[in-house]
């Protein structure tokens, strides 16, 4: 599944105004589920951003580097089959990363990659609701 980068800023704002955020050690997932579908192509797009609170130029642009490397490797084949959710479904996704993103090794980023993409990919699920009638209480008397 091809990856459609988020590069303009009204996606990254589009994308923060569903508050959906799944907050690990190493990094800040956004998800957005996309409703209306224009290309087929783009079923998953993916942006990232790192602000000056993650360091200097040199670990900033490490941190993007790693956060992409990361859903290039993972996004489209590992999660999605192992979460369930349709492949007709399109979402988006905003990587945030923090400090210790810089710092840590691959296997703990993998690790909170996939359990945070996993929240949110089930947080943007639509909710079943289960309608359970009440029982009908058939000695009731009523006293005037």
């Amino acid at each position: 599944m091809p990856l459609t980068r988020l590069k303009k800023r009204a996606d990254f704002l589009r994308v923060a105004k569903t508050k959906t955020v799944a907050k690990t050690s190493t990094m800040l997932i956004q998800c957005n589920p996309m409703l209306d579908l224009p290309d087929q192509d783009d079923r998953l797009r993916v942006g990232f951003t790192a602000s000056r609170r993650v360091g200097n130029a040199v670990k900033r642009n490490r941190a993007k580097r790693r956060l992409r490397a990361m859903a290039d490797l993972y996004l489209g084949k590992k999660v999605f089959e192992t979460t369930g959710v349709s492949q007709g479904a399109g979402f988006e996704f905003v990587f945030i990363a923090v400090p210790a993103t810089v710092g840590a090794d691959f296997s703990h980023l993998l690790k909170d990659f996939t359990k945070g993409v996993r929240w949110c990919l089930l947080q943007s699920q639509p909710q079943t609701l289960v309608f359970k009638p009440q029982e009908e209480k058939t000695n009731v008397t009523l006293s005037c």
